[in-house]
């Protein structure tokens, strides 16, 4: 059986359900390749009446035969059963099963009214059952319309206590350690770098193997198994799949800003809004706010692809393979190797913001730590706190010792950050510095004459975020 890691609090909630006096409806919904079917297949493990269906693209009759037939694995009495959905599932609801049914949207696509048979059945024919029905879906957008959104079918519908809506996300950085057991601190950062925290992605992962042969099998060579991933992901969800490539070809070139992404494709900024909303729906990309801004009246938004797969494939892969065959074997050498430790320092400058509570255990913060940037001025990392502190630092994932001039840019750049304490009061500041490589001896000798000013390496925020998995 495939390594299973991380969804305890998920299977637990699952199995909670289960084991329920009364009727219970559980969503499990995310991204393609997040570990929803995996993690519905596992809870069942030790369930006798369960029955598991994973539903593809087809015909209303192709989809209830094939329900039909799962179930009759578990039930083979439900072949005397009319082969319509409500008499099916009044059929194991009476008989208290686990139903789970994955994939759940291709059977809304086939039927649209399914939604509003299983609202019927839950409203009238579950008083008596310790049935569980369990749904899952990758379109997230359409799980929304006819489950969670006021209004939908199944609104209201999902328990409770324990909650039965979960939606699964990426794994936190501490979970890398499971896949690649022996590689150093620094490795398990450039892993999760270019992999993200998707199952599907990390699986692969030879931990006997060094980080370049690993990205270089899995997704650089024509025959690895991630190689053609994102493009395979948005072919399965999307029509006219070449503009959103193009769109996704910009950001991944560094555009941010919906013209600059819109000129990098070729598209005219107007018709940007519907790419951009699809990518959004399918969690591909995502609008990012700089630090202490209202999302909903920011003129500053910036957007950036969600997962690093995708970011590495539309940056390195996409439409160049020729350029790597002439290159051969040295091709990842020569042209991705150099780039790594750029590619690699947004998801830096990411871990030392879930860092930060642990290494200032004695703040509390306001808001989530954050970028913050403002007429051609930056900083890595903005948290305000309940007091009269705003802590602010610079993250560098570069070869070379962080010097003074970083901490410079870092004190002048604070003062134009519009924040104003809890208390009405001036702010006060606090700076970190996050470096990969160390810092020059000017920077350390600040660091020892002021109070502050605090210095982390890579070792202490990855310390930081597994910490609570030694203990």
């Amino acid at each position: 059986m495939e390594k299973f890691v991380n969804r305890t609090e998920e299977l637990t909630r699952l199995q909670s359900l289960y084991e329920s006096d009364s009727a219970e409806l559980a969503v499990v919904y995310g991204r393609r390749q997040i570990g929803k079917s995996e993690l519905v297949r596992r809870s069942i493990a030790d369930y006798d009446g369960a029955v598991y269906y994973q539903a593809v693209q087809g015909t209303p009759a192709t989809q209830l035969r094939r329900f039909a037939e799962a179930a009759a694995t578990t039930y083979p009495d439900i072949t005397s059963v009319k082969e319509e959905w409500e008499p099916l599932l009044s059929y194991l609801v009476e008989r208290d099963a686990i139903i789970i049914i994955d994939e759940f949207p291709y059977l809304i696509e086939s039927n649209q009214g399914l939604p509003s048979i299983i609202q019927h059945l839950w409203d009238t024919g579950v008083e008596q059952s310790q049935s569980t029905l369990v749904l899952t879906g990758s379109a997230i957008g359409m799980i929304h319309t006819h489950v969670f959104d006021g209004g939908a079918p199944l609104y209201g519908r999902v328990s409770q206590t324990p909650n039965g809506r979960l939606e699964l996300t990426s794994f936190p950085f501490r979970a890398v350690q499971e896949f690649v057991p022996g590689y150093d601190r620094e490795d398990r950062v450039f892993v999760y770098g270019v992999f993200g925290g998707t199952p599907r992605y990390l699986t692969p992962l030879d931990a006997s193997r060094s980080l370049g042969e690993n990205i270089w099998r899995l997704l650089c060579d024509p025959d690895g198994p991630l190689h053609t991933e994102p493009e395979t992901v948005l072919q399965m969800e999307l029509t006219d799949v070449n503009t959103y490539f193009s769109v996704l070809e910009s950001m991944a070139s560094g555009n941010r800003k919906r013209n600059e992404i819109s000129q990098g494709a070729g598209i005219e900024t107007t018709k940007t809004s519907y790419y951009f909303d699809r990518l959004e729906t399918l969690h591909i990309i995502e609008k990012h706010y700089p630090a202490l801004t209202d999302p909903a009246r920011s003129k500053r938004t910036r957007y950036r692809i969600r997962d690093p797969v995708f970011q590495f494939y539309f940056k390195y892969l996409y439409g160049r393979s020729g350029q790597y065959e002439l290159y051969g074997d040295r091709a990842y050498e020569d042209l991705i190797e150099p780039e790594l430790p750029d590619f690699v320092s947004e998801t830096f400058e990411t871990l030392c913001h879930a860092a930060l509570p642990e290494l200032y255990s004695g703040y509390t913060f306001t808001q989530l730590p954050s970028q913050w940037w403002y007429k051609g001025q930056e900083i890595d990392v903005v948290a305000p706190t309940n007091e009269t502190t705003l802590l602010v630092g610079e993250a560098k994932f570069t070869n070379a010792p962080l010097g003074y001039d970083v901490l410079a840019t870092l004190e002048d750049n604070a003062q134009a950050v519009d924040w104003t304490p809890p208390s009405g009061d001036d702010p006060t500041y606090e700076y970190a510095l996050f470096s990969r490589s160390g810092f020059k001896s000017s920077v350390e000798e600040a660091a020892e004459d002021r109070g502050n000013l605090r210095l982390f390496t890579l070792a202490n925020v990855v310390d930081a975020l597994e910490r609570d998995t030694e203990e």
